[in-house]
């Protein structure tokens, strides 16, 4: 079997591209007119409307943050601006987006610290391999 010439990989890496940045887009969309409704907001629910992969999304950090913040946004209970009840429910929202963004922290952290340990281990497996032969 011959290999792909490189006229035919530039063409399936565009359309590879060209279907990723449609996916975005849709994604992008149905989010937009999602808050604009007032629809539930979740990843699948977004997943479902823009007719993606919910594996889209996850892949897509910055879609996934977007998506995330979105949800957080909830109805504040029936009680009239400028009230207790209001003050006590902005103040558990800023605590809930601090500590969403302490999480996401933390994720990040421990993203980089699996990638060090696979590079480490990598290096590893190349010392041994190269004190045998």
């Amino acid at each position: 079997m011959t290999p792909p010439s490189d006229k035919a990989v530039k063409a399936l890496n565009a359309h590879a591209r060209q279907r990723s940045a449609d996916a975005r887009r849709r994604v992008q969309r149905a989010l937009r007119d999602m808050i604009a409704s007032g629809a539930t907001i979740n990843v699948n629910t977004v997943a479902i409307r823009a007719k993606v992969a919910r594996k889209t999304i996850y892949a897509n950090p910055d879609l996934r943050e977007k998506i995330q913040a979105h949800s957080r946004i909830t109805a504040v209970p029936d009680s009239a601006p400028g009230t207790e009840d209001d003050s006590i429910v902005s103040a558990l929202r800023a605590q809930l987006t601090a500590k969403d963004s302490e999480l996401r922290e933390l994720k990040n952290a421990l993203q980089q610290r699996d990638n060090t340990i696979a590079i480490l281990y990598g290096r590893l497996e190349q010392q041994d391999d190269g004190s045998l032969r």
